[in-house]
């Protein structure tokens, strides 16, 4: 791809008008098979697959702690640490090529994601409007890898600075890998934060402004190559504080926790009102989604967009809610049951189908 930034060149934004889309994690480990999964379930924003059964290394936190300066990622332990006596040199050398601009300084390695590039040279797809990446969002990053003495990098003022930057350089070069394969098609990175359902809590002292600015600072590059952001938590947390970032997707466990969402109405009609989309995580991601069917997955869909609608600013009714959504899974499913997790898949194709039937 030329150096120069390549934007989206669609004339019109798209919208999902209920599409599909997949949080990115597959117990799968069989790779083509994986890639095939996520492309056949989601044709219209399909992801390529994170498999952290397949290896250590494409678990949330390993796969993106590749490049990070003194980051020390133990395969055999199945450990991800920070080394604060290397970090002083890695962190020079690491903003020595970030202000030099050095594109490739934050790639994502075959080693650390082998669903990528299979899924890449797949590309473009005829049914595809968008394609989805993700990345570890930069609040659950730092709480959870930590350095030798187990205190979190997020405590490690300018290290996690560096963290926080190396995330937002992997959203962007997962953006220019997408929009050199397929120029027609919308970027979709998501910034995954199950951490942040401890917000609030005594389990956590995290400042609000930190959060929104860290991931504000995740979203920038994305936006600036014409990308969409989306950020998943996997249960309640302050959806207002999150509406109030810059992103553009709120991705919500709709099956168990959405009245939580539903709590923060002033908030959630100012981030309609912007523009801001929302995923339907209405697929609950155990056994009960066995004894679902499709069709009521998008009867639930509806009841959820019509309460919605009634709060929403003028002008946003039902249909523009629907219009402006996409329908998942509750959360990630690397850790469960294959065959569950092809189910949830399947389900959330059913029910993207009956309700773009409804939408047009």
């Amino acid at each position: 791809m030329d150096a120069e930034i390549k934007k989206f060149q669609g004339e019109e934004q798209p919208l999902p008008r209920c599409a599909s889309l997949a949080i990115g994690s597959l117990p799968h480990t069989d790779v083509e098979a994986a890639v095939e999964l996520m492309i056949a379930r989601n044709p219209v924003c399909p992801a390529w697959p994170q498999l952290p059964r397949l290896d250590f290394r494409e678990g949330m936190y390993a796969q993106y702690a590749e490049c990070m300066p003194a980051a020390i990622i133990d395969a055999e332990r199945r450990r991800v640490w920070f080394d604060m006596e290397k970090a002083p040199a890695e962190m020079a050398e690491f903003y020595e090529r970030y202000f030099a601009g050095d594109a490739g300084l934050c790639a994502i390695s075959a080693d650390f994601a082998q669903g990528f590039r299979p899924f890449i040279e797949r590309l473009p797809l005829p049914q595809a409007r968008f394609l989805k990446g993700q990345v570890t969002g930069p609040a659950s990053f730092g709480l959870t890898v930590t350095d030798a003495a187990n205190k979190p990098v997020l405590y490690h003022p300018d290290l996690f600075e560096a963290v926080v930057k190396a995330l937002a350089l992997k959203g962007g070069w997962q953006v220019r890998q997408f929009l050199d394969a397929a120029p027609g098609a919308k970027p979709v990175i998501f910034f995954d934060e199950p951490y942040l359902t401890q917000v609030g809590s005594a389990v956590i002292s995290l400042p609000a402004e930190q959060i929104v600015a860290s991931l504000n600072e995740c979203f920038a590059p994305v936006h600036e190559l014409g990308g969409y952001t989306g950020t998943h938590v996997c249960g309640g947390t302050d959806w207002g504080l999150l509406a109030s970032t810059e992103v553009d997707i709120l991705h919500f466990d709709a099956a168990d926790h959405q009245q939580e969402l539903f709590c923060y109405e002033v908030e959630l009609a100012g981030f309609l009102e912007r523009g801001g989309m929302l995923a339907w995580g209405m697929i609950p991601t155990d056994e009960r989604s066995l004894r679902m069917s499709g069709a009521a997955v998008a009867e639930q869909v509806i009841r959820s967009a019509e309460k919605v609608a009634a709060f929403a600013p003028a002008g946003i009714d039902e249909l523009e809610v629907l219009q402006h959504s996409f329908v998942s899974q509750s959360c990630g499913l690397g850790s469960r049951d294959a065959g569950i997790a092809e189910r949830c898949l399947e389900l959330a194709a059913e029910a993207s189908d009956a309700l773009d039937r409804q939408i047009c």
